[in-house]
């Protein structure tokens, strides 16, 4: 990380509107491939994840 790096933490409410779309995938499965989404990609976004290990996905009503 560079030394004018900002460190974020964060938390977000996902809603997925529409499951069909997906597959109907069950809670675990959609919590994981969000949690993939998000490590594969920040980089392409500019970002760093610190640890990608720490990346959790809840999903729950």
């Amino acid at each position: 990380m560079s030394d004018d790096a900002k460190h974020l933490t964060v938390n977000a409410d996902i809603r997925v509107t529409d499951p069909a779309r997906l597959g109907n995938p069950s809670d675990e499965r959609l919590g994981e491939a969000i949690a993939e989404l998000i490590r594969r990609h920040a980089w392409e976004a500019g970002l760093e994840i610190v640890d990608p290990a720490a990346v959790k996905v809840t999903v729950g009503a």
